[in-house]
């Protein structure tokens, strides 16, 4: 499944604030040790972490069309959702001519743009196990009486243009350039979109168009580039079936979502020290928490030491907050090398030897060890923590 790395990972909401509600796995992960508490069964965190495995759906149901899209066409349609619209019609079988392959019957399912046909057994490679029917070609036919109105050149040229900008085949004579290039490109293709069969032409209903063999592309300045309904068109001028499936029990409606594995957060040790406030850092897991009143009140990723020497090493133990700071210029000199960081904001120093607590407003790569031993924080969590915690808070930095 080709996943896009949209959005799902806690590096990209680093911190949480006042958080009163532990995730799903989490509540799992404490149902599984409070049984085997009462059980007499031994099983650490991370063997009850392990039973709760998050993997992508199998197949998702659509309610607007009432149709299934499951393994067969599942992380080809993930990955161009866009060109290919939604499904229409259950996967049936079809003899299906494809270039370069046996004519012979396959699993084909109609989508609003595009007919996906599996080829799995061709035995082509990976990116030739699904690829689309030759709507295109379908609808030029259709259209060739419109088509020869608006007097197309009958081939094409790059000529003048670079190898970015315009692209010719030797097989249908025509090009595709620019903007239909780069979603050519991004959206497979050769296995997609197919050849062009025309130059792109303004039509009369004002879109700029384009015939290529599985697709037929258009393009409005407001609208940017939309696919042609050619699925919906061909499914209605053949009769294919698209009458509505009912859901079935074990199939969930389509969310994007289930396609983005679940955040799980370190889960906190409390308070260590028994202050009222307290702070607590682990070094393994990247990750910081504040508890007030034995309640936890903000959570968030921090860099630590690279530990590649020990005078980059964040020290392990017992400490509270010494000194604040409300910016600091920070320079010395570490393993032979000068370094001078200009107006770190909100230091908060928890040992005599140079460790702080303090905003860092220089990297966002927060939950990988970053510092030469300090505790980077959030710019915003930084803020926050420097008026919640006064000289003396407890901070506690665990392995």
């Amino acid at each position: 499944m080709k996943l896009s790395p949209i959005f799902s990972s806690l590096r990209q909401h680093p911190h949480r604030i006042n958080q009163s509600v532990l995730t799903i796995a989490y509540r799992l992960l404490v149902l599984v040790l409070v049984i085997s508490a009462f059980s007499g069964v031994s099983v650490t965190a991370v063997q009850a972490q392990e039973e709760v495995q998050w993997s992508p759906p199998a197949a998702v149901y659509f309610d607007d069309t009432g149709q299934i899209v499951d393994q067969t066409f599942l992380d080809t349609w993930w990955s161009f959702q866009i060109l290919i619209g939604e499904p229409i019609s259950k996967e049936i079988k079809s003899r299906v001519r494809l270039k370069g392959v046996q004519t012979k019957n396959r699993v084909v399912q109609y989508y609003e743009n595009v007919a996906l046909v599996s080829t799995y057994d061709d035995k082509r490679g990976e990116a030739w196990n699904v690829v689309a029917a030759n709507l295109g070609t379908w609808a030029f036919n259709e259209d060739a009486n419109a088509i020869k109105k608006e007097k197309l050149p009958n081939t094409g040229s790059c000529d003048g243009m670079s190898e970015d900008d315009c692209q010719y085949f030797d097989n249908t004579g025509h090009t595709i350039k620019l903007g239909f290039k780069g979603y050519w490109e991004a959206n497979s293709g050769e296995q997609l979109i197919g050849a062009p069969l025309t130059e792109e032409y303004v039509a009369k209903d004002g879109w700029t168009t384009q015939y290529f063999q599985k697709a037929v592309l258009r393009w409005k300045d407001s609208e940017g580039i939309v696919p042609r309904a050619l699925g919906k068109e061909y499914a209605r001028a053949e009769r294919v079936s698209t009458r509505k499936a009912t859901q079935p029990s074990d199939v969930p409606l389509y969310d994007a979502s289930l396609f983005y594995e679940p955040v799980v957060t370190p889960v906190g040790p409390g308070p260590i020290q028994g202050g009222y406030k307290e702070i607590v850092v682990s070094i393994s897991q990247q990750y910081l928490w504040a508890y007030e009143d034995n309640v936890l009140v903000l959570e968030t990723y921090v860099s630590t030491g690279t530990a590649e020497t020990p005078a980059v090493t964040t020290p392990t133990g017992n400490f509270s907050i010494l000194t604040k700071l409300d910016s600091q210029t920070m320079e010395g000199t570490i393993s032979g090398q000068y370094y001078r960081v200009e107006d770190v904001p909100y230091v908060m120093y928890f040992d005599n030897l140079g460790d702080a607590l303090h905003g860092t407003y220089w990297h966002n790569n927060f939950g990988t060890p970053m510092s030469h031993g300090c505790v980077n924080l959030p710019m915003d969590v930084a803020a926050w923590m420097y008026g919640w915690a006064p000289v003396g808070t407890p901070v506690t930095v665990i392995a």
